[in-house]
């Protein structure tokens, strides 16, 4: 079966189209085209939607893949495809988010909710029109489906994964400090506040200090705020994406998240959590539809109510006070990626879908 992958984004390698690819190469009888954007702004959407007319007049593909983040380029192609089947990483729900995540204000936000409700129609159809509609949790899938008014049935949750040649298990020392990590943005569901307040919360014990990293201005405002309460934290505007893994093998617990608490918050598993789990370094995560189903509290992760300081502050307090079996949590972990959300894990659930499809 031909298959004709396709990315247009400013980062063409992120990590999700990457996973894909990977799992499709590994599903038996498959023979990929990759197509993908070298150019940057507007340029790369005509750059991308010629590559694709190439491709599909001279390749012929079965199936075309439309990876994150490609809701610009739904329309042209499926124009271009025909009667080819299309499938289409939604990966989130931009339609839902628009509305209801606490974004801070602003008048362009204000524009793209307004956009966002103006082109919903238009949207839900060109979801119905594709052959299989892509999510990265079961509860995502549920949310798209219902915000399409698509039959379940269309969407195939996929984990998405992690480069595993980068975050692997690697042996890890005694620590002298016992660090809890977290980087990321300010954004509503990461819940950085609440990792903050917990912080400010462990203020009294010695042992455990945060390592915060983040670019943004507001991210390192709001950690100066907690250092000023007392807060042990560490903060770093920049670590290279090749040292984190270190980062994580030296550190005693990874902040996972989400912890905000935010309707998103609810429908996804983070990118920092499948790179802890691949790594084996334990993990904290937050409650939600989207982490119930794989992560046990104290087994295969810590689990903590979203939105809740003490609570956070009480994981990572165990954590520290448990070693052993912490890191019995991380080998466990580690076992889960390899299950549930490595490539092949990834690549299992494509070619169910396809035989399911083709029979």
């Amino acid at each position: 079966m031909k298959i004709a992958i396709v990315t247009c984004y400013h980062d063409p390698n992120y990590v999700r189209a990457v996973t894909l690819r990977k799992a499709f190469k590994l599903v038996p009888g498959t023979e990929l085209t990759i197509i993908k954007n070298r150019r940057k702004g507007l340029l790369r959407y005509c750059e991308v939607l010629w590559q694709l007319w190439q491709v599909k007049r001279t390749v012929r593909p079965d199936r075309i893949v439309l990876t994150f983040r490609g809701q610009e380029l739904l329309l042209p192609t499926l124009l271009i495809a025909g009667k080819t089947p299309v499938w289409f990483d939604e990966y989130i729900v931009p339609i839902a988010y628009a509305t209801h995540e606490n974004h801070a204000f602003s008048l362009r936000t204000k524009l793209f909710h307004a956009l966002a409700r103006l082109g919903t129609p238009l949207y839900n159809h060109l979801l119905r029109r594709c052959e299989v509609v892509l999510a990265d949790t079961r509860v995502h899938a549920e949310l798209g489906a219902r915000s399409a008014h698509c039959n379940l049935s269309k969407y195939l949750a996929l984990p998405v994964g992690t480069d595993e040649k980068l975050f692997k298990p690697a042996p890890r020392h005694a620590l002298t400090t016992f660090d809890v990590f977290f980087y990321g943005t300010i954004q509503p569901l990461h819940g950085v506040e609440t990792i903050l307040r917990a912080a400010v919360e462990l203020k009294d014990t010695p042992s455990i200090r945060f390592i915060v990293v983040g670019p943004k201005k507001a991210l390192r405002q709001a950690v100066r705020r907690a250092q000023k309460q007392g807060a042990k934290i560490e903060y770093k505007s920049w670590v290279s994406f090749t040292e984190l893994p270190q980062q994580m093998y030296s550190s005693g617990v990874v902040l996972g998240g989400p912890f905000g608490g935010t309707r998103q918050a609810h429908h996804v598993i983070t990118t920092k959590t499948y790179q802890a789990l691949a790594c084996g370094v334990p993990v904290i995560v937050g409650e939600s539809q989207a982490t119930a189903p794989y992560f046990l509290h104290k087994h295969t992760a810590l689990v903590v109510v979203q939105n809740d300081a003490s609570a956070l502050a009480k994981a990572c307090l165990w954590a520290f006070s448990h070693p052993e079996e912490l890191a019995l949590v991380g080998a466990r972990g580690r076992k889960l990626f390899e299950k549930e959300f490595s490539v092949e894990a990834i690549a299992r659930l494509i070619e169910a879908r396809l035989q399911q499809l083709t029979k």
